[in-house]
Protein backbone atom coordinates (compact mmCIF):
# COMPACT_ATOMS: atom_id res chain seq x y z
CA UNK A 1 0.00 0.00 0.00
CA UNK A 2 1.44 3.36 -1.03
CA UNK A 3 1.97 6.25 1.36
CA UNK A 4 -1.23 8.12 0.58
CA UNK A 5 -3.83 9.32 3.03
CA UNK A 6 -7.44 10.20 2.37
CA UNK A 7 -9.91 11.62 4.87
CA UNK A 8 -13.64 10.96 4.57
CA UNK A 9 -16.23 13.21 6.20
CA UNK A 10 -19.86 12.13 6.42
CA UNK A 11 -22.13 14.95 5.20
CA UNK A 12 -25.43 13.02 5.10
CA UNK A 13 -26.75 9.73 6.45
CA UNK A 14 -29.92 7.77 7.13
CA UNK A 15 -28.66 7.25 10.69
CA UNK A 16 -30.39 4.43 12.57
CA UNK A 17 -33.64 4.59 10.57
CA UNK A 18 -33.04 1.18 8.95
CA UNK A 19 -31.12 -0.43 11.81
CA UNK A 20 -34.21 -2.51 12.53
CA UNK A 21 -35.58 -5.91 11.62
CA UNK A 22 -37.59 -6.32 8.43
CA UNK A 23 -40.69 -7.35 10.41
CA UNK A 24 -40.42 -4.14 12.44
CA UNK A 25 -40.68 -2.05 9.29
CA UNK A 26 -43.83 -3.65 7.88
CA UNK A 27 -47.13 -4.68 9.42
CA UNK A 28 -48.38 -6.36 6.27
CA UNK A 29 -48.39 -10.09 7.08
CA UNK A 30 -49.39 -11.03 3.54
CA UNK A 31 -46.43 -9.12 2.16
CA UNK A 32 -44.08 -10.73 4.67
CA UNK A 33 -45.32 -14.22 3.90
CA UNK A 34 -43.74 -14.46 0.44
CA UNK A 35 -40.60 -12.52 1.31
CA UNK A 36 -37.36 -13.72 2.84
CA UNK A 37 -38.69 -13.17 6.38
CA UNK A 38 -39.02 -16.80 7.36
CA UNK A 39 -41.72 -17.44 9.99
CA UNK A 40 -41.85 -13.70 10.68
CA UNK A 41 -38.35 -13.94 12.16
CA UNK A 42 -36.65 -10.56 12.61
CA UNK A 43 -33.83 -9.98 10.14
CA UNK A 44 -31.59 -6.99 9.69
CA UNK A 45 -32.96 -4.57 7.07
CA UNK A 46 -29.58 -3.90 5.51
CA UNK A 47 -28.87 -2.04 2.28
CA UNK A 48 -28.22 -4.47 -0.55
CA UNK A 49 -27.22 -1.84 -3.11
CA UNK A 50 -27.13 1.88 -3.87
CA UNK A 51 -26.97 3.61 -7.27
CA UNK A 52 -26.43 7.27 -8.14
CA UNK A 53 -28.66 8.91 -10.75
CA UNK A 54 -26.76 10.23 -13.74
CA UNK A 55 -27.45 13.85 -12.82
CA UNK A 56 -26.05 13.24 -9.33
CA UNK A 57 -29.14 14.50 -7.49
CA UNK A 58 -30.62 11.19 -6.38
CA UNK A 59 -29.65 7.84 -4.89
CA UNK A 60 -31.87 4.78 -5.36
CA UNK A 61 -31.37 1.86 -2.98
CA UNK A 62 -32.56 -1.69 -2.45
CA UNK A 63 -32.98 -3.10 1.06
CA UNK A 64 -33.49 -6.54 2.56
CA UNK A 65 -37.22 -5.82 2.92
CA UNK A 66 -37.46 -5.89 -0.91
CA UNK A 67 -38.19 -2.21 -1.30
CA UNK A 68 -36.69 0.33 -3.66
CA UNK A 69 -36.15 3.70 -1.98
CA UNK A 70 -35.44 7.06 -3.59
CA UNK A 71 -33.33 9.59 -1.71
CA UNK A 72 -33.06 13.11 -3.16
CA UNK A 73 -29.91 14.80 -1.91
CA UNK A 74 -30.55 18.26 -0.39
CA UNK A 75 -29.13 21.34 -2.19
CA UNK A 76 -27.35 22.40 1.01
CA UNK A 77 -25.53 19.06 1.23
CA UNK A 78 -22.04 20.60 1.28
CA UNK A 79 -22.84 23.58 3.51
CA UNK A 80 -20.86 23.87 6.75
CA UNK A 81 -22.80 22.30 9.60
CA UNK A 82 -22.13 20.70 12.95
CA UNK A 83 -23.72 17.33 12.11
CA UNK A 84 -24.48 15.32 8.96
CA UNK A 85 -27.80 15.97 7.22
CA UNK A 86 -30.40 13.28 7.91
CA UNK A 87 -31.46 11.58 4.68
CA UNK A 88 -35.12 10.66 4.40
CA UNK A 89 -36.70 8.65 1.62
CA UNK A 90 -38.57 10.67 -0.98
CA UNK A 91 -40.44 7.69 -2.44
CA UNK A 92 -40.69 3.95 -1.76
CA UNK A 93 -41.68 0.99 -3.90
CA UNK A 94 -42.97 -2.10 -2.11
CA UNK A 95 -42.21 -4.86 -4.62
CA UNK A 96 -44.74 -7.68 -5.14
CA UNK A 97 -41.93 -10.27 -4.96
CA UNK A 98 -38.17 -10.46 -4.57
CA UNK A 99 -36.33 -7.74 -6.47
CA UNK A 100 -33.59 -9.27 -8.60
CA UNK A 101 -32.06 -6.16 -10.16
CA UNK A 102 -32.70 -2.51 -10.99
CA UNK A 103 -31.18 0.24 -13.13
CA UNK A 104 -31.59 4.02 -13.33
CA UNK A 105 -32.26 5.58 -16.73
CA UNK A 106 -29.10 7.21 -18.19
CA UNK A 107 -30.90 10.53 -18.85
CA UNK A 108 -32.37 10.87 -15.35
CA UNK A 109 -32.93 14.58 -14.69
CA UNK A 110 -34.61 15.62 -11.45
CA UNK A 111 -35.92 18.79 -13.15
CA UNK A 112 -37.79 16.71 -15.74
CA UNK A 113 -40.09 14.10 -14.12
CA UNK A 114 -40.57 12.35 -17.47
CA UNK A 115 -36.93 11.18 -17.25
CA UNK A 116 -36.77 10.08 -13.60
CA UNK A 117 -37.16 6.42 -14.45
CA UNK A 118 -36.07 3.21 -12.76
CA UNK A 119 -36.27 -0.22 -14.38
CA UNK A 120 -36.61 -3.21 -12.07
CA UNK A 121 -37.10 -6.96 -12.30
CA UNK A 122 -39.06 -8.97 -9.75
CA UNK A 123 -39.59 -12.71 -9.54
CA UNK A 124 -42.64 -14.00 -11.46
CA UNK A 125 -43.63 -10.55 -12.74
CA UNK A 126 -42.97 -8.51 -15.90
CA UNK A 127 -40.06 -6.11 -15.93
CA UNK A 128 -41.37 -2.65 -15.08
CA UNK A 129 -40.27 0.91 -15.84
CA UNK A 130 -41.43 3.14 -12.98
CA UNK A 131 -41.04 6.75 -11.95
CA UNK A 132 -38.55 7.00 -9.09
CA UNK A 133 -40.37 10.04 -7.67
CA UNK A 134 -43.73 8.25 -7.63
CA UNK A 135 -43.42 4.48 -7.99
CA UNK A 136 -47.16 4.09 -8.58
CA UNK A 137 -46.58 5.66 -12.00
CA UNK A 138 -45.70 2.81 -14.36
CA UNK A 139 -44.42 3.97 -17.75
CA UNK A 140 -44.14 0.50 -19.32
CA UNK A 141 -43.94 -3.22 -18.64
CA UNK A 142 -41.99 -5.83 -20.59
CA UNK A 143 -42.58 -9.55 -20.93
CA UNK A 144 -39.95 -12.26 -20.76
CA UNK A 145 -42.00 -15.46 -20.83
CA UNK A 146 -41.08 -19.12 -21.22
CA UNK A 147 -42.58 -20.46 -24.48
CA UNK A 148 -43.13 -23.88 -22.88
CA UNK A 149 -44.52 -23.03 -19.42
CA UNK A 150 -45.84 -19.51 -20.17
CA UNK A 151 -44.40 -18.36 -16.85
CA UNK A 152 -42.36 -15.21 -16.40
CA UNK A 153 -38.66 -15.97 -16.61
CA UNK A 154 -36.44 -14.58 -13.87
CA UNK A 155 -34.27 -11.64 -14.88
CA UNK A 156 -31.20 -11.38 -12.65
CA UNK A 157 -29.55 -8.28 -14.14
CA UNK A 158 -30.65 -5.24 -16.14
CA UNK A 159 -28.75 -2.44 -17.87
CA UNK A 160 -29.79 0.45 -20.12
CA UNK A 161 -27.94 1.05 -23.36
CA UNK A 162 -26.03 4.31 -23.58
CA UNK A 163 -28.73 6.09 -25.59
CA UNK A 164 -31.46 4.97 -23.16
CA UNK A 165 -33.64 3.58 -25.95
CA UNK A 166 -33.07 -0.08 -25.12
CA UNK A 167 -32.19 -2.17 -22.12
CA UNK A 168 -30.48 -5.52 -21.66
CA UNK A 169 -31.80 -8.26 -19.39
CA UNK A 170 -29.73 -11.22 -18.23
CA UNK A 171 -31.11 -14.49 -16.89
CA UNK A 172 -30.41 -18.21 -16.82
CA UNK A 173 -28.38 -18.98 -19.96
CA UNK A 174 -30.14 -16.02 -21.56
CA UNK A 175 -29.42 -12.48 -22.70
CA UNK A 176 -32.26 -10.35 -24.10
CA UNK A 177 -32.54 -6.82 -25.47
CA UNK A 178 -35.77 -4.81 -25.21
CA UNK A 179 -37.02 -1.65 -26.90
CA UNK A 180 -38.07 0.75 -24.13
CA UNK A 181 -40.84 2.24 -26.29
CA UNK A 182 -42.66 -1.08 -26.78
CA UNK A 183 -45.00 -1.50 -23.83
CA UNK A 184 -45.90 -5.09 -22.90
CA UNK A 185 -43.66 -6.45 -25.64
CA UNK A 186 -41.03 -9.17 -25.61
CA UNK A 187 -37.33 -8.86 -26.49
CA UNK A 188 -36.18 -7.69 -29.92
CA UNK A 189 -32.96 -9.71 -29.59
CA UNK A 190 -32.60 -12.95 -27.65
CA UNK A 191 -29.30 -14.79 -27.10
CA UNK A 192 -29.11 -18.32 -25.74
CA UNK A 193 -25.76 -18.33 -23.96
CA UNK A 194 -25.00 -22.04 -24.11
CA UNK A 195 -23.14 -22.65 -27.40
CA UNK A 196 -25.14 -24.60 -29.95
CA UNK A 197 -23.97 -27.69 -31.83
CA UNK A 198 -22.80 -25.64 -34.82
CA UNK A 199 -20.65 -23.34 -32.68
CA UNK A 200 -19.14 -26.31 -30.84
CA UNK A 201 -18.29 -28.03 -34.12
CA UNK A 202 -16.72 -24.95 -35.71
CA UNK A 203 -15.01 -23.31 -32.76
CA UNK A 204 -14.88 -25.80 -29.90
CA UNK A 205 -17.19 -26.15 -26.91
CA UNK A 206 -15.63 -23.34 -24.88
CA UNK A 207 -14.84 -20.87 -27.67
CA UNK A 208 -18.04 -18.88 -27.94
CA UNK A 209 -20.68 -17.88 -25.45
CA UNK A 210 -20.87 -18.59 -21.75
CA UNK A 211 -23.25 -20.39 -19.45
CA UNK A 212 -24.94 -19.77 -16.13
CA UNK A 213 -27.14 -17.08 -14.65
CA UNK A 214 -26.16 -13.63 -15.95
CA UNK A 215 -25.69 -11.54 -12.81
CA UNK A 216 -23.48 -8.72 -14.14
CA UNK A 217 -23.62 -6.41 -17.18
CA UNK A 218 -21.44 -3.50 -18.36
CA UNK A 219 -20.87 -1.70 -21.68
CA UNK A 220 -17.60 0.00 -22.64
CA UNK A 221 -17.02 3.11 -24.76
CA UNK A 222 -16.93 1.03 -27.96
CA UNK A 223 -20.31 -0.56 -27.31
CA UNK A 224 -18.86 -3.91 -26.22
CA UNK A 225 -21.15 -5.58 -23.68
CA UNK A 226 -19.56 -7.71 -20.96
CA UNK A 227 -21.66 -10.32 -19.18
CA UNK A 228 -20.67 -12.19 -16.02
CA UNK A 229 -22.30 -15.40 -14.83
CA UNK A 230 -22.63 -17.59 -11.75
CA UNK A 231 -20.55 -20.23 -13.55
CA UNK A 232 -17.50 -17.93 -13.37
CA UNK A 233 -17.69 -17.12 -17.07
CA UNK A 234 -17.62 -13.89 -19.05
CA UNK A 235 -19.01 -13.22 -22.51
CA UNK A 236 -18.44 -10.20 -24.74
CA UNK A 237 -21.15 -9.11 -27.19
CA UNK A 238 -20.95 -6.54 -29.97
CA UNK A 239 -23.32 -3.59 -30.43
CA UNK A 240 -24.32 -3.37 -26.75
CA UNK A 241 -25.65 -6.91 -26.74
CA UNK A 242 -27.56 -6.75 -30.00
CA UNK A 243 -24.63 -8.20 -31.95
CA UNK A 244 -22.99 -11.60 -31.86
CA UNK A 245 -20.82 -13.00 -29.11
CA UNK A 246 -17.21 -11.96 -29.73
CA UNK A 247 -15.61 -14.23 -27.15
CA UNK A 248 -16.46 -16.20 -24.02
CA UNK A 249 -14.02 -17.35 -21.37
CA UNK A 250 -13.72 -18.55 -17.78
CA UNK A 251 -12.24 -16.46 -14.97
CA UNK A 252 -11.35 -19.59 -12.98
CA UNK A 253 -7.67 -19.56 -12.04
CA UNK A 254 -5.13 -22.09 -13.33
CA UNK A 255 -4.18 -24.87 -10.88
CA UNK A 256 -1.10 -22.97 -9.71
CA UNK A 257 -3.23 -20.04 -8.46
CA UNK A 258 -6.43 -21.72 -7.26
CA UNK A 259 -5.61 -21.18 -3.59
CA UNK A 260 -5.12 -17.43 -4.11
CA UNK A 261 -7.48 -16.44 -6.94
CA UNK A 262 -10.81 -17.70 -5.64
CA UNK A 263 -14.47 -17.03 -6.40
CA UNK A 264 -17.88 -18.65 -6.80
CA UNK A 265 -19.48 -16.56 -9.54
CA UNK A 266 -19.13 -13.16 -11.19
CA UNK A 267 -21.31 -10.58 -9.43
CA UNK A 268 -19.97 -7.36 -10.95
CA UNK A 269 -18.17 -6.34 -14.14
CA UNK A 270 -16.84 -2.91 -15.03
CA UNK A 271 -14.73 -1.16 -17.64
CA UNK A 272 -11.99 1.41 -17.33
CA UNK A 273 -13.01 4.77 -18.90
CA UNK A 274 -10.88 4.13 -22.01
CA UNK A 275 -12.64 0.81 -22.59
CA UNK A 276 -9.38 -1.17 -22.64
CA UNK A 277 -9.57 -3.09 -19.38
CA UNK A 278 -12.36 -5.24 -17.99
CA UNK A 279 -12.74 -5.85 -14.25
CA UNK A 280 -14.55 -8.85 -12.78
CA UNK A 281 -15.53 -9.16 -9.10
CA UNK A 282 -16.85 -12.45 -7.70
CA UNK A 283 -18.63 -13.70 -4.63
CA UNK A 284 -16.38 -15.26 -1.98
CA UNK A 285 -13.35 -13.66 -3.55
CA UNK A 286 -10.66 -11.52 -1.96
CA UNK A 287 -9.78 -9.70 -5.17
CA UNK A 288 -10.81 -8.29 -8.54
CA UNK A 289 -9.54 -9.72 -11.82
CA UNK A 290 -8.37 -7.38 -14.59
CA UNK A 291 -8.30 -8.32 -18.28
CA UNK A 292 -7.03 -6.53 -21.39
CA UNK A 293 -9.73 -6.36 -24.07
CA UNK A 294 -7.08 -7.10 -26.72
CA UNK A 295 -6.28 -10.47 -25.14
CA UNK A 296 -9.04 -11.61 -22.81
CA UNK A 297 -7.70 -15.12 -22.33
CA UNK A 298 -4.83 -14.01 -20.07
CA UNK A 299 -5.43 -12.03 -16.90
CA UNK A 300 -3.37 -8.85 -16.55
CA UNK A 301 -3.57 -8.44 -12.79
CA UNK A 302 -5.33 -9.43 -9.59
CA UNK A 303 -6.40 -6.56 -7.32
CA UNK A 304 -5.91 -8.33 -4.00
CA UNK A 305 -6.81 -7.56 -0.39
CA UNK A 306 -10.42 -6.69 -1.15
CA UNK A 307 -11.75 -8.44 1.99
CA UNK A 308 -14.87 -9.73 0.25
CA UNK A 309 -14.73 -13.45 0.99
CA UNK A 310 -18.49 -13.59 1.54
CA UNK A 311 -21.59 -14.70 -0.35
CA UNK A 312 -23.01 -11.19 0.06
CA UNK A 313 -22.86 -9.07 -3.09
CA UNK A 314 -20.33 -6.26 -2.60
CA UNK A 315 -20.12 -3.93 -5.58
CA UNK A 316 -17.28 -2.00 -7.18
CA UNK A 317 -17.07 1.37 -8.93
CA UNK A 318 -14.57 2.48 -11.58
CA UNK A 319 -13.95 6.21 -11.32
CA UNK A 320 -12.18 8.41 -13.92
CA UNK A 321 -9.37 10.61 -12.58
CA UNK A 322 -6.93 13.13 -14.02
CA UNK A 323 -4.22 10.45 -14.00
CA UNK A 324 -6.45 7.68 -15.41
CA UNK A 325 -8.92 5.91 -13.13
CA UNK A 326 -9.41 4.28 -9.74
CA UNK A 327 -11.32 1.22 -8.55
CA UNK A 328 -13.32 1.67 -5.33
CA UNK A 329 -14.62 -1.45 -3.60
CA UNK A 330 -16.34 -2.10 -0.29
CA UNK A 331 -15.21 -4.90 2.01
CA UNK A 332 -16.87 -7.11 4.58
CA UNK A 333 -14.81 -5.37 7.30
CA UNK A 334 -16.40 -1.95 6.69
CA UNK A 335 -13.45 -0.57 4.75
CA UNK A 336 -13.52 0.91 1.26
CA UNK A 337 -10.35 0.19 -0.72
CA UNK A 338 -8.89 1.96 -3.73
CA UNK A 339 -6.59 0.73 -6.50
CA UNK A 340 -5.03 3.21 -8.94
CA UNK A 341 -5.01 2.58 -12.70
CA UNK A 342 -5.85 -1.13 -12.91
CA UNK A 343 -4.19 -2.77 -15.88
CA UNK A 344 -1.01 -0.71 -15.75
CA UNK A 345 0.46 -3.02 -13.11
CA UNK A 346 0.77 -6.78 -13.52
CA UNK A 347 0.46 -9.62 -11.03
CA UNK A 348 -1.00 -9.24 -7.55
CA UNK A 349 -1.69 -5.60 -6.73
CA UNK A 350 -2.41 -4.49 -3.16
CA UNK A 351 -4.84 -1.59 -2.56
CA UNK A 352 -3.28 1.86 -2.60
CA UNK A 353 -5.61 3.24 0.09
CA UNK A 354 -8.10 1.83 2.61
CA UNK A 355 -10.68 3.97 4.45
CA UNK A 356 -12.82 2.77 7.36
CA UNK A 357 -16.40 3.93 6.70
CA UNK A 358 -18.79 1.42 8.29
CA UNK A 359 -18.98 -1.21 11.01
CA UNK A 360 -20.70 -3.74 8.75
CA UNK A 361 -19.98 -4.84 5.15
CA UNK A 362 -20.02 -2.07 2.54
CA UNK A 363 -22.38 -3.27 -0.20
CA UNK A 364 -21.88 -0.23 -2.45
CA UNK A 365 -19.33 2.56 -2.78
CA UNK A 366 -20.39 4.72 -5.73
CA UNK A 367 -19.20 8.14 -6.76
CA UNK A 368 -21.30 11.12 -7.81
CA UNK A 369 -20.95 11.32 -11.63
CA UNK A 370 -19.08 14.64 -11.26
CA UNK A 371 -16.86 13.28 -8.49
CA UNK A 372 -18.28 15.62 -5.84
CA UNK A 373 -19.30 13.11 -3.16
CA UNK A 374 -19.17 9.38 -2.48
CA UNK A 375 -22.25 7.37 -1.48
CA UNK A 376 -21.89 4.16 0.52
CA UNK A 377 -24.43 1.60 1.68
CA UNK A 378 -23.86 -0.99 4.37
CA UNK A 379 -25.19 -3.83 6.47
CA UNK A 380 -25.56 -7.59 6.47
CA UNK A 381 -28.10 -10.13 7.63
CA UNK A 382 -28.22 -11.12 11.29
CA UNK A 383 -30.57 -13.91 12.29
CA UNK A 384 -32.37 -13.67 15.57
CA UNK A 385 -30.65 -16.01 18.07
CA UNK A 386 -33.96 -17.67 18.99
CA UNK A 387 -34.84 -18.62 15.42
CA UNK A 388 -33.46 -22.11 15.94
CA UNK A 389 -31.87 -22.18 12.51
CA UNK A 390 -28.33 -23.05 11.62
CA UNK A 391 -26.21 -20.79 9.46
CA UNK A 392 -27.96 -20.54 6.11
CA UNK A 393 -26.55 -19.32 2.85
CA UNK A 394 -29.44 -20.50 0.72
CA UNK A 395 -31.36 -18.38 -1.73
CA UNK A 396 -35.07 -17.97 -2.25
CA UNK A 397 -36.99 -18.23 -5.55
CA UNK A 398 -33.66 -18.62 -7.32
CA UNK A 399 -32.57 -15.16 -6.26
CA UNK A 400 -28.85 -14.71 -6.75
CA UNK A 401 -28.64 -11.56 -4.65
CA UNK A 402 -29.37 -13.18 -1.27
CA UNK A 403 -26.40 -12.98 1.10
CA UNK A 404 -25.61 -15.52 3.74
CA UNK A 405 -26.89 -15.08 7.27
CA UNK A 406 -24.80 -14.60 10.37
CA UNK A 407 -25.99 -16.26 13.56
CA UNK A 408 -24.85 -14.47 16.70
CA UNK A 409 -25.93 -14.82 20.31
CA UNK A 410 -25.29 -11.17 21.02
CA UNK A 411 -26.18 -9.35 17.80
CA UNK A 412 -24.32 -6.04 17.58
CA UNK A 413 -26.17 -2.88 16.68
CA UNK A 414 -26.56 -3.18 12.89
CA UNK A 415 -24.90 -0.56 10.72
CA UNK A 416 -27.60 -0.44 8.05
CA UNK A 417 -26.94 2.96 6.55
CA UNK A 418 -26.85 4.98 3.41
CA UNK A 419 -24.15 7.62 3.85
CA UNK A 420 -22.77 10.42 1.69
CA UNK A 421 -19.16 11.52 2.11
CA UNK A 422 -16.65 14.08 0.98
CA UNK A 423 -13.23 12.51 0.44
CA UNK A 424 -10.02 14.52 0.31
Amino acid sequence: MEDRELTAQCVATTGDTYCKATVDLSNDEVTLAHRNVRHRRPESNFFREAQFSHDGTTVVTQNEDQRLRTFVLPPELLDDKSAPTVLREYATFNAPSNIQSYAIHPFFNLQDPTTTLVLHSSTEHPLALRNALDYTTVHAKYNLISPTTERYLTTNSVLFTRDGRHFIAGGHNRLATFDCSRNYSGPIVNHQLVPGKKAKKLYGAESLGCKGIVTALAVNTDGLLATGTTQREIGLYANEGQGECVVGFSVAAPPSEKKVVTGTGVMHVGWTPDGKYLLAAERQSDGIQVYDVRNMIHRVSWLSGRQANTTQKLGIDVVPTVAGCEVWAGGSDGYVRIWNNPGLREGHVEPDVAIKMHEDPVSSAVWHPAGIVLATSSGCRYKAPDAGDSEDGSTDHGAMNTPSSVVVEDSPEPDNRLAVWTVA
